[in-house]
């Protein structure tokens, strides 16, 4: 098969990583795919395999350190030169002019072979890049040989190539558009393919013909699918997952998900991660590998033939009995001594997709937990099935919580006993908690920053990790900041860079007098503050204190989040290594040391104290935090987004807001923002003020710390911005309703109810259109989308639902406008328009009233797009390529949705085809590549 040049593909990931919005990335996707067809043929997994290198099996062993290394040596580079240090260190910023770029490997690497590549004319062909990337995976472990191959890529490759090709060989093209969208454009069936398979060469393979409509995807035996993801969601998330009044409750397990495959006449086993990597070797391919686990578990299986199951790995010590930490599972998985007592892995499992030759995915959770129960044998320490209790109250999600803390455990899991197994999909149905998701949960830290790790990719140049640490006060010398990193990595915050004006490398064999870390240690900042009285005081978030040896402190946080500066703060009030047990009560408040924690751990662990029971309020974001200490060094102001607009220059134009007094937290979206929202009220004679103590109105559009705080408080009514836009187009002060609030007090709750219904119909005022539009959108929906979808598939999969034949299709009307009032009434031409019109009207209704859904123009779901009759063939022409980026939609007359109506059932929509031409053979002026994306050998 003759294939582009390479360049081709590099252009269209260019011009993809250029471009914004989804819609307009996809529609060079879809171009590039048109014109692979009409000249490549159906054969897609030589040009997919490069878009989506990350869902493509092939291994290459290379990574960015050792890529720098082969680069130096084939480019000849000094070890010492600035190019060589350049790709070395790729993430620090380089001091040369010549390297633009820094946090980007491939973009570096790139620029220091441009200026020095004699290639200049592009040859190689999109079949010689995959031979390349085979070759290379079939070096993986010879590196005499990767060596070969990078000669070869930069003596026959441009430098604007090696760039994709690296960043392909790395997995990370940072073009900025999912698989997802990608497998849109190449078929509709084939993000549901992948989602059951795993495998890019067989959704190229099975969706060769775009036409193709395969029956429903299911999973099969040792080919590894996604699995199904939970959302992080609150207690009150627990409508989400209630079926008959209950729902589940389940431990979250901190451990690797493992998907495990299993063939009761062969003896065969296949173990997958969630990314669908191939875990046998650790875990067994079979009985006969001894101290595997696959082992010691098949006597368990002895009630099957074949089965899939979903669930945890984790590291399991028997001495103990108990599991350990996530990151020692694989050491345990290849420790082949013969000690009895050694760690190990053990399988917990918590779902079953497939047994014995039957697809569970559309069985009730329900269903398919009691089938798991009867069909396997449990082997403590090596076969657990995980416990879930079944539940139906809030407060028993809080009891639940309780005893995670106390336990020092990941969290919990929520799941909807009546819902089936939706393969890569994260919905509602499972819902996560775990501690360090609420304010009021898990470990805060005062912490002093003094050092950071330089990011890669759009934080390229820019520090986007931190280091932090506590002080020692046990030194001899307490007025000298005496530090031990303890080990901490949060987003990039602006404001954190002006205290990283006065840094020095980080060299672990001279440190300064006032940092202790373990020289050995694997996590090293790449600079430190040179003096730690001109940084900053942060407090952080995370869900519990580990020990660790590679810290000076012997322990560091757990999943670590940034909360807030503390200005109010210098170095000598940051955390302290020693401190005392605070008093009973006040174990649930703030942790003000870490050695408190460390404290709390051991005497919990020994005499079995448990914490005090939470109550819903330890599940408020944002809950009320014990005041800071007052300094006298720091004073404070006002942080850039609590600032006013500067209201010099504003002149009033009306008195609507006089007297009154204005918080305007935030707005909507740059056209309703905060500094417009107080222009508008300082020029209707208002005035705004930066708190809510003083404030007549508080306007918030969206949530944020503040917002959520006064919620938390419940102390005054939050107004939505709009409720100033429609007073000033009203030039008078409407009535606060239920429409304009974003939160409403328990007071202003009952005066709403003296005046309206608890969805805002007024007693005293009349109903116009609009009012009665607005109450019905806000009074909720009795039935969600996933329950109907749910009741088809258990009770009418085979026939539908009855009366509702059109369910599912998303059907667009592609008619020209009938300007009927452009027409003189009761002549001809406005009988005929007219007569359109209405019989659009009602076909548009038979498609609502039996299932269907009338689509927009740019929906991507769109099934069928119904044309009239008398339709040019240039507007044909038109529709056809308008609507075929995504999917090919029926075209067809409003003919068939009235046979359908008058069958009573979905007819075959050939007989009213519009007779368009195939979509992927359009009129000859039409040509796939415009814009610089020709297939031919012609350079851009």
């Amino acid at each position: 098969m003759s294939t582009p040049l390479f360049t081709q593909v590099c252009r269209l990931m260019q011009l993809i990583n250029e471009t914004r919005g989804t819609d307009e990335k996809k529609r060079l996707v879809s171009k590039f795919f048109h014109g692979w067809r009409q000249e490549c043929g159906d054969d897609f997994y030589p040009i997919m395999r490069l878009l989506l290198p990350q869902l493509d099996r092939t291994r290459y062993g290379i990574k960015e350190t050792k890529l720098a290394k082969t680069y130096i040596e084939v480019l000849g580079l000094g070890p010492q030169s600035e190019d060589a240090y350049n790709l070395t260190k790729w993430k620090l910023p380089s001091a040369s002019a010549k390297v633009k770029t820094s946090g980007d490997f491939a973009s570096i690497a790139a620029d220091i072979v441009e200026r020095r590549s004699t290639v200049t004319t592009s040859t190689q062909t999109v079949q010689d890049v995959n031979d390349l990337l085979d070759t290379l995976n079939r070096s993986e472990s010879d590196d005499k040989r990767k060596m070969a191959i990078y000669k070869h890529v930069v003596n026959n490759y441009t430098a604007f190539e090696q760039r994709w090709i690296i960043r392909i060989v790395l997995k990370d093209l940072k073009m900025g558009m999912s698989e997802n969208s990608i497998f849109d454009v190449f078929h509709p069936q084939a993000r549901e393919l992948y989602s059951v398979c795993s495998n890019l060469r067989k959704v190229c393979e099975d969706l060769r013909n775009p036409t193709m409509k395969l029956g429903k995807s299911v999973i099969a035996l040792f080919q590894p699918f996604k699995p199904q993801l939970g959302i992080k969601g609150q207690p009150k998330d627990m409508s989400f997952v209630k079926h008959k009044g209950i729902f589940y409750i389940e431990e979250k397990i901190d451990g690797e998900r493992i998907q495990m495959h299993y063939d009761g006449s062969t003896q065969k086993f296949k173990w997958f991660s969630r990314k669908a990597t191939d875990y046998t070797h650790l875990y067994g391919a079979s009985p006969m590998e001894e101290g595997k686990l696959a082992n010691e578990i098949t006597d368990c299986l002895k009630k099957t033939k074949s089965l899939i199951l979903d669930g945890e790995m984790v590291a399991y010590d028997p001495k103990l009995d108990v599991y350990l930490p996530f990151g020692t599972l694989k050491s345990s998985a290849i420790d082949s001594s013969l000690d009895p007592d050694k760690a190990r892995p053990c399988f917990i499992i918590f779902d079953i997709v497939y047994y014995n030759g039957t697809h569970l995915v559309d069985y009730a959770l329900s269903d398919r937990r009691k089938l798991l129960a009867n069909v396997l044998i449990e082997r403590r320490g090596y076969l657990n099935i995980l416990e879930y209790k079944e539940r139906s109250t809030e407060q028993d999600i809080i009891d639940e919580m309780t005893v995670v803390v106390e336990q020092r455990q990941e969290g919990i899991m929520l799941k909807n006993p009546g819902t089936r197994y939706e393969c890569g999909e994260r919905n509602k149905s499972w819902i996560k908690i775990k501690p360090e998701y609420f304010d009021s949960l898990g470990e805060n830290c005062d912490l002093l920053v003094i050092g950071g790790k330089y990011g890669t990719g759009r934080r390229g140049n820019q520090i986007a990790q931190y280091m932090c640490a506590l002080r020692d006060d046990r030194k001899s010398t307490p007025e000298e900041p005496h530090m031990i990193g303890t080990g901490f990595s949060a987003d990039q915050i602006k404001e954190f860079g002006r205290f990283f004006q006065n840094t020095q490398k980080y060299n672990s064999k001279n440190l300064p007098s006032w940092l202790s870390h373990p020289e050995k240690s694997t996590d090293v900042p790449d600079v430190i503050v040179k003096d730690v009285r001109d940084t900053v005081v942060i407090e952080v978030k995370a869900s519990e204190i580990v020990f660790s040896q590679m810290w000076g402190a012997g322990c560091t946080l757990r999943f670590p989040r940034f909360l807030r500066f503390r200005h109010d703060k210098s170095w000598k009030d940051a955390m302290t290594y020693s401190g005392k047990l605070p008093n009973e009560d006040a174990l649930d408040l703030i942790l003000t040391s870490l050695s408190t924690v460390i404290e709390m751990i051991q005497t919990r662990r020994s005499t079995g104290q448990k914490r005090k029971p939470f109550s819903q309020n330890d599940f408020t974001i944002n809950a009320k935090k014990r005041a800071p200490k007052k300094s006298t060094v720091t004073s404070l102001s006002l942080i850039p987004s609590q600032q006013g607009v500067e209201t010099e220059n504003i002149s009033q134009t009306s008195s609507l807001f006089s007297g009154k007094t204005f918080y305007v937290i935030n707005g909507i979206d740059d056209n309703t923002n905060k500094t417009k929202l107080e222009y508008v009220i300082k020029k209707n004679g208002g005035q705004f003020v930066q708190t809510d103590e003083k404030a007549d109105y508080v306007i918030a559009g969206k949530h944020n710390i503040r917002v959520d705080s006064i919620i938390y408080r419940k102390t005054c009514d939050l107004i939505l911005p709009q409720w100033i836009t429609d007073c000033v187009d009203a030039q008078q002060v409407l009535q606060l309703v239920p429409k304009y609030m974003l939160f409403t007090t328990q007071r202003t709750e009952q005066e709403f109810l003296l005046k309206m219904d608890p969805y805002g119909d007024s007693y005293t005022e009349d109903a116009t259109d609009q009012s009665l539009k607005e109450i019905w959108d806000s009074i909720p929906s009795v039935i969600c989308d996933a329950e109907v979808d749910d009741i088809r598939r258990k009770y009418f999969n085979s026939d539908g639902l009855p009366g509702m034949f059109f369910y599912g299709l998303k059907v667009y009307f592609d008619t020209p406008n009938q300007n009927v009032a452009q027409c003189d009434p009761l002549t001809v031409e406005w009988v005929e328009k007219q007569h359109k019109v209405d019989k659009i009207k009602c076909v548009s209704k038979y498609v609502r009233f039996y299932g269907g859904t009338i689509a927009e123009k740019d929906d991507p779901a769109i099934t069928h797009i119904i044309m009239d009759e008398d339709q040019s063939s240039d507007a044909i022409a038109n529709a056809t390529r308008r609507f075929s980026f995504d999917r090919s939609p029926y075209f067809i007359t409003a003919k068939w949705i009235r046979e359908c109506v008058k069958q009573q059932t979905l007819v075959d929509e050939t007989p009213y085809d519009v007779k368009i031409p195939s979509t992927y053979q359009p009129s000859a002026s039409y040509h796939p590549f415009a814009s610089g994306l020709s297939m031919t050998n012609t350079a851009l």
